[in-house]
């Protein structure tokens, strides 16, 4: 029994006679049990290629404001046409029956450019696949390429003009792999779904993350006529990379500590580096530190294979820290690369403080430094008694003595410091510790 489809393509106005519009259209039933399928609308060429799953009762109905039609088809060129007889015509709408595949069909009808219909019966061209495959020789590092054995005879139709020109096939091709989020610094599974037009075996694909099958799904044709055809390729091993690096920045920095990325970190910096990478895909590692004091020369002053590294730079300069990544089979591998300027060394030394007068403000005697690696500060009184020692730039003298604070005056430093550039600081001078009369505090006398 035919099959009377629900698509309906009108081309439209044509021209206007007696105040009065011409339309015309056509409509495809039958073609087996499933529905015609509109695969291609080639408007330029005024033609329609219209696939059916056998001609049986396939049908073609034109409709139009005029009784007067003329059907013909064509086999390469629409000049070349022949009339066809035997259209059933009732009122303004003609029907054509019998209709066979490998033609284009029209109407001829005064006042209109003529539309064309290509027939091709899917049924004669069907797509199959028989295995499927990774291709061996390919570069599973870059690229994937499908191999097998297909069924899949061209499907060509002929322009009105007499061109010949094949109707593409789709299909679908499905696999997981992982997906590297920036943001949240993680890989997740994902599935691709990419669709090809032409023949699917030897197109170029993105290699997967993770270990994956590869499913192959199509023709898109005969998934409309319920026949699509689906094959698997046995579980593939990932060994393709993709690899960053991670850092936890350790910086012992005290708030009187002069520091900032644009022009470098303050010295010693401690960092702890981990590998981000499509794991177990990824289980070879190696870390590369090189070191430039000069712009034109790097050495190498470490190199690792541990899968997590950790390093302290203590010398100022530019660091190039690179990380390569293998796979399983060493076949593969990535590399990423990161960069660390440690700055140069800073010492500066204040000349009064106010302890007990208002915390918070002014009450500590700190330096002011930047990428010191050693240190060591002595405060005495002015008969040179030694009243406080520090090791660390970022702590000072908080102005007392055994708990109490000293009496306000003059007193002297000395500071030793090495700077991470090789630098050597010697500083000597004196500190005022500045504090009114009316300020009452518990005072040792020194």
């Amino acid at each position: 029994m035919p099959i009377t489809i629900n698509r309906k393509f009108t081309f439209g106005v044509a021209m206007f006679f007696h105040s009065f519009i011409i339309i015309a259209q056509y409509t495809i039933t039958g073609g087996g049990s499933n529905c015609p399928l509109l695969a291609l609308d080639d408007t330029p060429n005024r033609l329609q290629i219209w696939l059916v799953y056998g001609t049986e009762n396939t049908s073609l109905e034109y409709a139009s404001n005029s009784s007067s039609h003329t059907w013909k088809r064509y086999r390469t060129k629409a000049l070349e046409a022949e009339t066809l007889t035997g259209a059933e015509q009732a009122g303004t709408t003609s029907t054509l029956h019998g209709i066979e595949e490998g033609y284009g069909y029209f109407v001829e009808e005064e006042g209109l450019l003529p539309r064309y219909i290509w027939i091709i019966d899917y049924s004669r061209y069907a797509f199959s696949i028989q295995s499927l495959s990774i291709l061996n020789n390919g570069d599973p590092c870059n690229e994937l390429l499908l191999d097998g054995e297909l069924t899949n005879p061209p499907l060509f139709y002929y322009t009105p003009l007499g061109l010949q020109r094949e109707l593409k096939r789709s299909f679908e091709i499905t696999f997981n792999t992982m997906e590297w989020s920036a943001e949240n610094k993680l890989f997740t599974q994902k599935t691709i779904t990419k669709t090809i037009e032409g023949n699917p075996l030897g197109q170029s694909l993105t290699p997967p993350l993770c270990d994956t099958e590869i499913t192959l799904s199509g023709d898109m044709f005969a998934r409309h006529f319920n026949i699509e055809n689906t094959m698997r390729t046995e579980t593939f091993q990932a060994i393709a990379i993709e690899a960053h690096i991670d850092t936890i920045v350790t910086n012992m920095a005290g708030p009187n500590m002069i520091d900032g990325k644009s022009t470098g970190y303050s010295g010693p910096l401690y960092i702890q580096f981990r590998p981000l990478a499509n794991e177990p895909a990824a289980n070879w590692y190696r870390w590369t530190i090189c070191h430039s004091a000069k712009a034109e020369k790097k050495d190498t002053i470490r190199a690792s294979t541990v899968r997590e590294m950790d390093y302290t730079f203590n010398n100022s300069g530019n660091y190039t820290i690179i990380l390569e990544v293998s796979d399983r089979t060493r076949r593969c591998s990535r590399t990423d690369s990161i960069s660390i300027t440690i700055s140069e060394s800073y010492l500066s030394v204040p000349n009064a403080f106010t302890p007990g007068v208002s915390p918070g403000v002014n009450d500590i005697f700190k330096v002011a430094y930047k990428s010191l690696i050693h240190f060591k500060g002595w405060i005495f009184n002015r008969w040179g008694t030694e009243l406080f020692q520090w090791t660390d730039p970022a702590q000072g003298w908080d102005g007392k003595k055994n708990g109490k604070y000293v009496p306000p005056g003059v007193y002297f430093y000395i500071i030793e410091a090495q700077g991470s550039d090789g630098k050597n600081y010697l500083e000597k001078g004196h500190i005022n510790i500045i504090r009114s009369k009316n300020v009452h505090t518990q005072i040792t006398e020194q």
